[in-house]
């Protein structure tokens, strides 16, 4: 009996420049994968959370095309070579999302089955372990949030990103940590600290969330200012870092 070919959810392909973390700035090809496991309220790509009917890509040369989900991993594979080879600048894939993690399976074909041209960064809300050991091997840079209950209105998290944090040692990693005007000073010491026990070494970003519609921060200088150095007590490579992305207008 013949198995079915693997299949992904997809919302969206396009090269832009990252805006976050240590990349910042690099020119990048944004593979965002449909469906999330968790509901951030200040989520910034709403459109992903769900499994969608058709993928939009937006090729560097100005076309478009709509591609009907779920997607075979040849197809996927075709469409990234076509965009890189069109774009010489883009330096790396950024798997992103909704959350990538959600379909693990099909990550770890692709990047070992086909992979792309070019060196892969894998974005994640960093809560799903299972699978991740098979996705590694094909990801040069993982870019991990640390999700804090009280801005996020999710359960707390901290087991889950120790183990998925601690599964990441080997690989070049650097840790997010979104916070607004209501992050708990408590929540943000935990995750300092979590980060400098299951993450040594790595680069701790405090994010300022951005509103839904233009680029202001939902949390005062002064706010930011004190969560970082509480931050910074625990993780010495902690930086302040916005959404570059919002700042300047671009996708």
């Amino acid at each position: 009996m013949t198995s079915a070919p693997p299949v992904a959810y997809l919302s969206e392909v396009f090269a832009s420049w990252q805006g976050e973390g240590s990349r910042a700035g690099q020119r990048q090809l944004f593979v965002r994968f449909a469906g999330c496991n968790i509901r951030c309220r200040w989520c910034d790509t709403p459109d992903s959370l769900t499994r969608v009917p058709y993928c939009r890509v937006d090729y560097p040369d100005g076309r478009n095309e709509t591609f009907s989900n779920p997607l075979t991993l040849q197809t996927l594979a075709a469409i990234v070579e076509e965009c890189c080879r069109l774009d010489s600048s883009i330096a790396m894939v950024a798997i992103t999302g909704g959350e990538p993690m959600v379909q693990a399976e099909f990550l770890s074909l692709w990047l070992s089955q086909a992979p792309p041209p070019v060196g892969c960064l894998l974005e994640t809300n960093a809560l799903i372990s299972q699978g991740l050991a098979a996705v590694l091997p094909g990801i040069e840079v993982v870019s991990a949030d640390v999700k804090l209950p009280s801005n996020t209105g999710e359960d707390e998290p901290w087991d889950r990103h120790r183990t998925f944090l601690e599964l990441c040692r080997g690989t070049e990693l650097y840790v997010k940590m979104p916070v607004d005007q209501a992050t708990a000073s408590d929540e943000v010491a935990r995750a300092a600290e979590l980060v400098a026990a299951a993450a040594p070494g790595a680069t701790l970003f405090v994010q300022p969330i951005t509103e839904a519609v233009g680029p202001s921060w939902c949390i005062d200088q002064e706010r930011l200012a004190r969560l970082a150095a509480i931050a910074s007590s625990h993780v010495r490579d902690t930086r302040v870092l916005p959404q570059i992305h919002k700042l300047i207008g671009i996708r």
